[in-house]
């Protein structure tokens, strides 16, 4: 039996274990491959990079270009209702003062500022028809963009009423007859009328006159014959002493026919009510327009 602890019988020799550390020993393919696969991947990843970069940046350069172009817009639609302000704050003016001289004060004379109204109807419209067409308004509040159409129809309507005005009291052939309608205004609102009663037979009937009340109350009616007093009628018995009475005329409901020939300068009147509410409404308007762009306007401008 063989002896297990016995020699081993020796062979080729010992087997070597030996360390690489030369990296000639690593075949040229093997190092291709890897270094290869590592610049492919390095550039990949530099490209994706760049386009992010790429993207970024023009996507803020964008960003501020928007901005400016929206600031820059808000602060030329300031500067273009600040410039019409003063023009029209002078209609309102203008306005008021030819109104004031069509419905004085009680005791004043009724009459027509034609010079107001030269002076008005040489007011140019503040801004041109496309001042604010073409615009970035990202940059306005909702209650802005309302306020600056509000403004800008406002204004045509109002100089679209001042050239009505013009054209109806400045024109030669319309000055003398606004003249005789504007006294004939005068005198009806400082006369109360009335309609005094009559019997014909059986019938009743009543003729209109001139009215005077007196400081204690006393009526006296104006007639080409002469001034009577009468009574005023209260639903008394008039089948006897019938004219000693007289029934008073509501003259608002009687405008048709004792206002006939003051109807050219109750239009007039009337178109200069219609362009004082424009005014005004467009003046405040503008205050609130004017100080909402304004915080707009003092914002800078990014580089």
């Amino acid at each position: 039996m063989a002896d297990p602890f016995a020699a081993a019988q020796p062979g080729a020799g010992p087997r070597e274990v030996r360390l690489v550390i030369d990296d000639k020993a690593v075949s040229d393919s093997e190092v291709g491959r890897r270094g290869g696969a590592k610049v492919m991947v390095a550039a990949v990843a530099a490209a994706i990079a760049g386009i992010a970069m790429g993207w970024f940046v023009g996507s803020t350069w964008r960003e501020r270009q928007l901005y400016n172009l929206v600031l820059a817009d808000a602060k030329d639609v300031y500067k273009t209702a600040s410039g019409a302000s003063s023009r029209v704050e002078e209609a309102q003016k203008l306005i008021d003062q030819a109104l004031k001289a069509a419905a004085p004060a009680p005791g004043k004379t009724v009459d027509v500022d034609f010079k107001a109204l030269e002076e008005l109807r040489k007011l140019e419209k503040p801004f041109p028809a496309d001042a604010f067409s073409r615009k970035h308004y990202k940059a306005f509040g909702t209650a802005t963009v309302d306020a600056l159409f509000t403004y800008y129809n406002n204004t045509n309507l109002l100089w679209s009423k001042i050239g009505v005005i013009a054209a109806k009291s400045l024109a030669p052939a319309n000055r003398e007859g606004l003249l005789r309608a504007a006294k004939a205004a005068g005198e009806l609102a400082k006369t109360d009328f009335g309609c005094v009663p009559f019997k014909d037979g059986d019938a009743f009937g009543c003729g209109l006159v001139a009215v005077n009340r007196s400081a204690e109350g006393k009526l006296t009616v104006v007639t080409r014959g002469g001034s009577y007093a009468k009574e005023a009628y209260a639903g008394q018995d008039l089948s006897s002493k019938t004219s000693d009475y007289v029934i008073m005329v509501d003259k608002g409901r009687s405008n048709e026919i004792l206002g006939a020939q003051t109807n050219q300068f109750q239009t007039f009147a009337r178109d200069l009510m219609e362009a004082k509410t424009l005014a005004d409404q467009t003046v405040e308007i503008q205050g609130r327009l004017i100080q909402q762009l304004g915080d707009i306007a003092k914002l800078q401008s990014l580089n």
